[in-house]
């Protein structure tokens, strides 16, 4: 995880800092023999640890940029989801209503939280780290 700064000119020409955490996920499948999903993964984290496995730019899966520190609730909420094995289907209910999604493994399931949280959830606003007056800043 990395985090670097990034100035942001407003109207009245007043500049603010705000940290934005840059966040690169590298990601690669590994093929292990062993007797059960448990021994496999214990023997890739080794393989890992020892680095006979290094992730590099070519296993890049994708880059965020979100504010740091993360942004607080702006306001209390309450949220049910209900998962049905028999059809696949997640029912998520809030004060809006109910949703139905199709859910078969728990990726979607974390896909699926995710996108609620970012489309339903309040945030305050960003608060920058601090404010700049013209003569504070020069490039």
């Amino acid at each position: 995880m990395f985090s670097s700064f990034i100035l942001f000119k407003e109207r009245n020409d007043k500049m603010k800092l705000y940290n934005v955490e840059v966040v690169e996920t590298l990601s690669r499948v590994v093929e292990q023999k062993a007797n059960s999903y448990e021994e496999a993964e214990e023997l890739v984290s080794d393989r890992y640890d020892n680095q006979d496995i290094v992730l590099d730019y070519n296993d890049l899966e994708g880059t965020n940029y979100k504010p740091y520190p993360s942004q607080m609730i702006k306001e209390d909420f309450v949220v049910t989801f209900q998962f049905r094995k028999n059809t696949n289907e997640l029912f998520v209910t809030d004060k809006k209503g109910t949703m139905n999604y199709s859910c078969k493994s728990k990726q979607d399931l974390e896909n699926l939280i995710k996108t609620y949280v970012e489309d339903n959830v309040e945030l305050d606003a960003v608060v920058p780290e601090k404010v700049f007056k013209n003569k504070d800043y020069e490039r």
